[in-house]
């Protein structure tokens, strides 16, 4: 019988069945519950139900259809993508990047792992924001890194400076910051990054890099994107900046991503990838050329989920025991459960999760996942988006919880 532990202790004190993610948990429920039922709705997963443009699905039949540019190997992403990003930075940011600052890898997951990886290890530490993507604090300690947090107000979206000042220390070797935020879509201005970029340099004396995830940039609802490296000139601190095609592009499961890395970060990174990615994909990387050829589709998806936003803060106004965070962008809305979860004597939102799911046939995501136990999470990709949360309203409302 094969063994059902380990031959010696794994060389990290990771808690893996701690670690589940549990949107995945929650996505594989309403997948069984869909074999046996014709209603279910996944409020789980940042994917859009709408398909790429079709612009973008050409480039990638046309790239596959190709045996020479299906097979195109480049560590760092094909030439042609990373100056097509350089230059749609130039046109969309104002600013002159070198395409080689650009390197391409399969979504901003693995890119996060690697440059954990190259930045951060034992005794160091990487300061990130609460509530959290669940991706950060794993990929800090999965390097060994020690892991501290500054506080984002779940309700204003604002940041926490009290806090983030007693996060840094001379140990901080890198700031991650996200805007658009998962879950809560706050944003950080401009002034906010400087002022962030002050307090780094002041407690390590420019010894640590602030990264500025900004996957779900352009899906904003009242406001236009916004990079970091628009005040790049204006910070002591090296930055990196990372994105992806998933979330405006609609490409979520075609896996392309970048960063955009100071010089001396540059051959690291990509030598890392000639060992552990050897290439990302050249088919998707053509469909990511053709996608930034068609700004007008994300801001499209951005008004779609805007008004769905709208939809949720209007149907759960007035609710007792739940309230709807105010979001500002990305693909999510928090629901604040706390005062359910102590009526009706339930320990999280996990089995609250489970008991909605079982009622009202709606897979929601726990927000345990980012560091909020007493929230639920709801993605607005999807096509009956408003019946569920009409779904949800009248589960709270009716208090069909006993």
């Amino acid at each position: 019988m094969p063994p059902t532990v380990p031959p010696f202790p794994l060389r990290t004190d990771l808690s893996f069945g701690d670690e589940r993610f549990l949107m995945f948990v929650l996505d594989e429920m309403a997948a069984s519950y869909e074999e046996r039922h014709d209603d279910v709705v996944r409020l789980t997963l940042g994917k859009s139900e709408l398909p790429p443009a079709q612009a973008v699905v050409t480039a990638m039949l046309e790239a596959a259809a190709d045996p020479e540019t299906a097979g195109l190997v480049h560590p760092g992403g094909l030439p042609l993508l990373r100056s097509s990003l350089a230059e749609h930075y130039r046109r969309t940011h104002d600013v002159d990047l070198p395409a080689h600052r650009f390197v391409v890898g399969t979504g901003t997951s693995s890119l996060f792992r690697n440059l954990n990886q190259l930045l951060a290890g034992p005794g160091d530490e990487v300061v990130l924001p609460h509530p959290y993507y669940p991706l950060y604090p794993f990929t800090a300690r999965l390097a060994g890194a020690d892991v501290r947090y500054y506080r984002i107000d779940p309700r204003t979206g604002r940041i926490d400076w009290a806090s983030l000042e007693r996060a840094l220390s001379a140990r901080t070797r890198a700031v991650v910051v996200n805007s658009p935020g998962n879950p809560l879509g706050n944003l950080v201005d401009p002034e906010e990054f400087l002022r962030i970029d002050a307090a780094m340099h002041a407690a390590t004396d420019g010894g640590a890099v602030l990264i500025s995830d900004e996957i779900y940039d352009n899906v904003r609802f009242s406001s236009a994107p916004f990079s970091l490296v628009r005040v790049a000139d204006r910070l002591r601190s090296p930055y990196v900046v990372t994105n992806a095609f998933s979330k405006g592009n609609r490409m979520y499961a075609r896996r392309v991503g970048y960063a955009v890395v100071p010089e001396w970060l540059v051959e690291p990174l990509v030598v890392v990838q000639h060992h552990t990615l050897l290439t990302t994909d050249p088919v998707p990387q053509f469909g990511a050329v053709a996608a930034l050829d068609h700004p007008g589709d994300p801001e499209e998806l951005a008004r779609i989920y805007g008004r769905r936003r709208d939809h949720t803060l209007k149907a759960f106004a007035g609710l007792e025991d739940v309230e709807a965070l105010h979001s500002h962008g990305g693909f999510y809305l928090t629901l604040d459960c706390a005062a359910h979860l102590e009526r009706h004597g339930l320990p999280d939102t996990l089995a609250l999760a489970e008991r909605i799911m079982e009622r009202t046939r709606v897979a929601t995501v726990p927000g345990s996942d980012f560091g909020l136990p007493t929230t639920l999470r709801l993605s607005f990709s999807a096509a009956r988006y408003e019946e569920a949360v009409d779904r949800l309203r009248a589960y709270f409302e009716d208090g069909t919880t006993g």
